[in-house]
């Protein structure tokens, strides 16, 4: 008797739940998203901070050159 009540109850409320977690999903993610990349966005733009170096410039080709040091062969021998 007492299963058929609960089988009932959950039956009901099972399509609440879904939609209360989505609900829920939707807001938590929304307020993660505008701390923390509105956060990082406006420390960025306070600090003159560009991740994307996308200027348009007159250039033949997008390559920047890759600035590489020789270093001594011990060093490799024990990265780490």
């Amino acid at each position: 008797m007492l299963k058929k009540i609960w089988e009932g109850i959950k039956r009901v409320l099972e399509p609440f739940s879904k939609v209360m977690s989505s609900i829920i999903n939707f807001i938590l993610l929304s307020v993660a998203y505008f701390i923390g990349i509105g956060v990082v966005s406006m420390i960025a733009k306070i600090f003159g901070k560009h991740f994307l170096d996308i200027k348009t410039r007159n250039r033949k080709s997008n390559w920047q050159a890759h600035k590489l040091e020789k270093e001594p062969l011990e060093k490799y021998y024990r990265t780490f």
